[in-house]
């Protein structure tokens, strides 16, 4: 299974079947995880992905959580994105709908309102208001209402997008949003402590990392860019953590690794959004 950040084709294309069957095969599964009840009843990701393609919204990501234990891959968290490929982008921007699911119990189905931004190849998934849930039943009519209710927040959330465009962050406020951008995938690194538990944290070094500017186009204030900007650091890592372990019981720097988990994908994007739309409120 490919890596989640390389889970779309390079020209965002629409994935073919056969590609989504490698990159998140349990999109396909018609069962359930052996552990579950007759009272669990799955609904199938394959059922919803035509529902979706009925609607006009063609699939052009798919990425499946990664387990070394056997017997896992079928039933396993993963999502998907759709866009609606006969709509403009506006300004570089294309509305999308993300979908995660599982069928091993340990989620109900979710849809989101998201954005793909074709200068980074960055997918944003909205945060508060964009999003909706429910439980594993028969009734694909309810997810069909779900779906209807998510296409009619894409305006809105373009039109949010915009308002962040219209405002302009100062360095403290990009810093501000960038300290606490870190903290929704890492806890901060305190010197003060003799002893300190092992993992990676967050150190001044992350939050400078994650605000740096990669490409030209990137290098504007707006709370839109700059969101983009520190989501891409936090995301695809690459940023400067502290690892601390036995060897190095006070820590050393290292590059963070990317996110791979989609569940975490999700998580950390949508509070990431929640951050960028309070500080430009």
């Amino acid at each position: 299974m490919a890596h989640v950040i390389f889970s779309r084709n390079n020209d965002n294309s629409a994935l073919t079947t056969e590609r989504i069957m490698q990159l998140a095969p349990a999109a396909f599964s018609t069962t359930k995880a052996d552990r579950l009840t007759n009272r669990y009843v799955p609904l199938n990701t394959g059922d919803m992905l035509t529902l979706m393609q009925d609607y006009g919204y063609q699939p052009v990501q798919a990425a499946q959580k990664r387990s070394r234990k056997a017997g896992t891959t079928e039933h396993g968290a993963h999502m998907l994105a759709f866009a609606n490929l006969n709509e403009e982008a506006v300004d570089g921007v294309r509305p999308e709908i993300v979908l995660f699911n599982s069928h091993d119990g340990t989620s109900g189905v979710r849809l989101f309102a998201g954005c793909f931004r074709f200068i980074c190849s960055n997918g944003i998934v909205a945060g508060d208001g964009f999003k909706s849930s429910m439980y594993h039943s028969k009734a694909l009519l309810g997810f069909e209402d779900m779906l209807r209710n998510t296409v009619e927040t894409l305006p809105l959330l373009m039109a949010r997008i915009e308002k962040l465009r219209s405002v302009k962050l100062d360095y403290e406020q990009a810093r501000r949003l960038a300290e606490d951008a870190v903290l929704t995938r890492w806890d901060s690194y305190d010197a003060t402590q003799e002893k300190h538990k092992h993992g990676v944290f967050a150190v001044s070094q992350t939050v400078r990392d994650v605000m740096s500017v990669q490409r030209s186009e990137d290098n504007f204030a707006d709370a839109f860019t700059v969101l983009n900007r520190i989501q891409e650091g936090v995301i695809r890592g690459k940023a400067l953590i502290r690892s601390v372990s036995d060897k190095h019981p006070t820590g050393m720097m290292r590059k963070a690794r990317p996110v791979n988990s989609v569940k975490e994908n999700i998580r950390i994007n949508s509070e990431l959004w929640n951050l960028a739309e309070a500080v430009a409120a």
